[in-house]
């Protein structure tokens, strides 16, 4: 269970860059492979997206359906571009 205090993830998976199609396939195999337990994703806050934040939102929801713990980043960590997702 996560705390409040520092924790370092294991892997850093940065999507910037990346379809809903292709942030998915990285997800996807991220939870196939289920070889960690503290996970930082990093979304970018969509602010280069033409048409708004996609990719935030469609990683909070793939997370959500699944039943997975996730915070937003501490501000440090990449703050509301990033989530600390815990496995397991």
């Amino acid at each position: 269970m996560p705390n409040k205090y520092e924790q370092k993830a294991e892997i850093e998976i940065d999507l910037h860059g990346y379809t809903m199609l292709e942030a998915g396939s990285v997800l996807d195999d991220l939870f196939r492979e289920a070889k960690y337990k503290h996970v930082r994703i990093i979304t970018g806050k969509g602010k280069n997206s033409e048409n708004g934040p996609v990719l935030p939102n469609f990683v909070r929801n793939y997370l959500n359906s699944r039943g997975v713990h996730y915070n937003q980043s501490k501000l440090q960590s990449g703050g509301e571009g990033a989530l600390e997702v815990f496995l397991r």
